[in-house]
């Protein structure tokens, strides 16, 4: 039993008294639906599901489970999920009358949660649903969601969540509790709504395998300024995939290399790319690269980086500076922080990401002793209204001070934010508000503000 399956158990379990009690104060029945998508959930389905199994002795039911690739809610903030899901549920609602019947029911498994329920009415041809029949719906409906999502939502959106849809055909028994088969019907389609994820999963890494094999790996570059005088003293390499496929952007690709312990063959191809951009780099500037925490364990690290830069006479150490992202926790400091050194003897400056957000900011700061250190945007983004992200990037701004390191504000996109970071005393900044992600090297003046 896979985790999820058996966190979909124990959510289902929470439910299941839930009958008796909507029998016994019909009031509690409006608390039963959901907020966001206004569909029922599943305990209001009972009354239909005991109709027909007198009626008919079975039910069938699908299942379609809204899986999220990667830290959706931490990115967007938890709107960008509630309106997936209520995209999702418009979509269901809208084949009814084609793929689905108008008599089938549309709920949501629980309050809040990601997955829909589709109670099916009676088969016109037969007595009973045939297996075949049923598992073909179900492909129909997975592929019209879809098909249907990603015509409403924004692509970048779009590539991080996926739909699979179960089915299940279960059959009464008078010895067991009417909540009891529901659950059994809700398991078996969950179950395999599980295995279709993992089938798009098996996919998605032979896509990413070949992506790597065959090199097919761009860097574009995200101007840093130093606020004061808006002048660009450098840039962040950042990692994009094919060109409008699911791989494009940066954190789909490595969540999937975690996933199948490809991290350190995506990372080294990245990291070569990055640097053979910086050898055009304009004189004088700084390129940030990012490395996963595993890849500073990287033996590679050490040696390819050297070499590479050794070879490219234009490049020298000093114009490198290492960005440790946090998409993992760093495991292993004693190390993590032996490679850093290293790193640092041959010249190089280290930086540390999403201060502010992620695993272990604090202790990773107290570890790595970095030159530079990036306010993660959760806390850029709204900090012109907000007293307490204001408070934070105060301390930040001390610590800086104090430790002699420079602090960039990532993710700035207005104005209003901008003047607010300046007056709490940030020096340097990147964002969408001076230009988006370009391929290298945009023009200086296409760059410093508006």
């Amino acid at each position: 039993m896979t985790k999820r399956h058996e966190a979909h158990k124990y959510l289902l379990e929470s439910w299941l008294e839930f009958h008796d009690a909507i029998m016994a104060h019909p009031d509690i029945r409006r608390l039963l639906f959901d907020p966001v998508t206004g569909l029922p959930t599943t305990p209001l389905l009972f009354p239909r599901i005991e109709s027909l199994l007198e009626e008919r002795g079975e039910i069938s039911l699908l299942c379609l489970n809204v899986v999220k690739y990667s830290k959706i809610e931490e990115i967007y903030g938890w709107k960008v999920f509630d309106d997936v899901m209520r995209q999702a549920a418009e979509a269901l609602e809208q084949i009814t009358g084609s793929e689905l019947r108008d008599s089938d029911i549309v709920a949501e498994l629980m309050i809040s949660g990601n997955a829909f329920v589709v109670l099916l009415s009676p088969p016109r041809t037969s007595d009973q649903m045939v297996r075949e029949h049923l598992v073909r719906l179900a492909r129909r409906v997975e592929s019209r969601v879809r098909e249907m999502l990603k015509a409403s939502l924004d692509t970048a959106v779009f590539l991080k969540f996926g739909c699979y849809v179960g089915a299940a055909t279960v059959r009464h028994d008078a010895g067991m509790r009417l909540e009891r088969i529901v659950h059994e019907a809700l398991d078996e389609a969950l179950t395999q709504a599980d295995s279709r994820e993992e089938m798009d999963a098996e996919e998605r890494r032979v896509r990413l395998r070949d992506i790597i094999d065959a090199e097919q790996i761009r860097t574009v570059v995200h101007p840093i300024l130093h606020l004061p005088d808006r002048t660009v003293i450098g840039y962040e390499a950042l990692t994009r995939g094919p060109e409008g496929g699911e791989f494009e952007h940066p954190d789909k690709l490595f969540k999937i290399a975690y996933d199948t312990d490809l991290v350190l063959k995506l990372e080294r191809l990245c990291r070569r790319k990055a640097l053979e951009v910086a050898r055009d780099m304009p004189e004088g500037r700084l390129m940030f690269i990012n490395i996963e925490p595993e890849a500073v364990a990287d033996p590679e690290l050490r040696d390819a980086v050297f070499a590479s830069l050794l070879k490219q006479s234009e490049l020298t150490p000093e114009s490198i500076v290492f960005e440790i992202t946090e998409r993992s926790a760093i495991t292993d400091f004693a190390a993590f922080r032996s490679t850093l050194e290293y790193l640092r003897l041959l010249g190089f400056a280290v930086a540390v990401d999403d201060a502010g957000a992620g695993y272990g900011s604090l202790q990773c700061l107290a570890e790595v002793k970095p030159e530079w250190l990036k306010i993660d945007m959760s806390l850029t983004r709204g900090v012109d209204t907000d007293e307490v992200r204001q408070q934070l990037i105060t301390c930040l701004v001390t610590f800086a001070d104090r430790m002699g390191v420079k602090l960039i504000a990532e993710g700035i996109e207005t104005a209003e934010q901008l003047a607010m970071l300046e007056s709490l005393g940030v020096m340097y900044g990147q964002g969408f508000y001076f230009t988006v992600p370009v391929p290298p090297f945009p023009a200086d003046e296409d760059v410093r503000g508006k």
